[in-house]
């Protein structure tokens, strides 16, 4: 049934002429793009909170996701049938759960729970654009129902736990000191598995799992970086969200700049410089674990004497 309903939506795609496909791409691009820095403008401008409720919450599901990807290795369902044409460039990494489902219901479901007191109207716009993004990936032709729900599922998991540990300091320490445990734990067990070696008919992987293993690897050091990062903030920086004015906005929105070209436009060239010392992989992490520190530690460092201080 889900394979004949992604087919209904193809000949949908087909019969309106891809007029939606352009927005449904840009949608998936913008959730694994610029999405990303939400938590943190949230966190920066608006609510230090917030924004640490956002962005572990999204890091945590991103790295779980991960993990049972490359657990269960679910094909992609354009490679159990090969009806199914995507409506993009084929994905080569496994398929459940979605993990734009995952980030999307993470931060837009996040935002619903911050906001549903004072403003019910926006949190009920966050619960649609998660719908909205859970039915791209259905119509790209790159997820099952399945997929995205088990996607949506595990990110409101996670929210909740998340909720629940930040509302008590002595349990978010504990989570810190299992947070490393579980990061350790997770890398070690996707690097000694093992995994399919199915190949296509080009003669090559159907999904190269070592690239996707350098994804655990980011997300694990993700999760570093807003430990380690959240930990120097409340002990040495303790700074408070600049506001939503004009001072605070430019500059949050200055490193928000400067965050995306370290988190996106320099990743490759650092970890190629790393790569000799530490592996690839072991870039990956190490990149992640400065540019997150940068978002949760540095930065906040200069809002406080910018924007705090007076």
């Amino acid at each position: 049934m889900d394979i004949e309903y992604l087919l209904w939506l193809q000949n949908l795609r087909e019969a309106s002429g891809n007029m939606l496909t352009p927005f449904m791409v840009w949608l998936s691009d913008f959730i694994h793009g610029g999405f990303l820095l939400v938590p943190v403008f949230v966190y920066w401008c608006l609510s230090k909170r917030g924004g640490m409720l956002l962005m572990l919450s999204m890091e945590v599901s991103d790295f779980i996701n991960e993990i049972i990807k490359m657990t269960l290795c679910v094909y992609r369902p354009f490679v159990k049938d090969a009806r199914v044409i995507p409506a993009v460039r084929k994905p080569s990494s496994y398929s459940f759960p979605s993990g734009h489902t995952s980030t999307a219901a993470s931060v837009f479901g996040g935002l619903a729970v911050l906001s549903r007191r004072k403003y019910a109207w926006f949190s009920c716009v966050c619960a649609v654009m998660i719908l909205i993004v859970m039915f791209a990936r259905n119509y790209l032709g790159v997820h099952t129902p399945q997929d995205v729900i088990a996607g949506l599922i595990e990110s409101v998991i996670v929210l909740y736990a998340v909720s629940v540990i930040m509302s008590h300091p002595e349990r978010e320490n504990l989570f810190m000191f299992l947070g490393i445990a579980a990061i350790v734990a997770g890398l070690a067990y996707v690097s000694l598995k093992s995994y399919p070696s199915d190949v296509n008919e080009k003669g090559k992987l159907i999904v190269n799992y070592a690239g996707k293993i350098g994804d655990v690897y980011l997300y694990g050091g993700n999760i570093a970086g807003l430990i380690i990062g959240r930990l120097v903030e409340r002990k040495y920086v303790r700074f408070r969200a600049s506001g939503f004015n004009v001072k605070g906005v430019i500059v949050s929105c200055v490193g928000l700049a400067i965050y995306y070209a370290l988190y996106f436009t320099v990743r490759k060239d650092c970890v190629s410089f790393m790569t000799p010392f530490i592996t690839e992989w072991g870039g990956l992490f190490v990149h992640a674990l400065v540019s997150v520190f940068f978002a949760v530690a540095i930065w906040p460092s200069v809002i406080k004497k910018v924007c705090n201080d007076r």
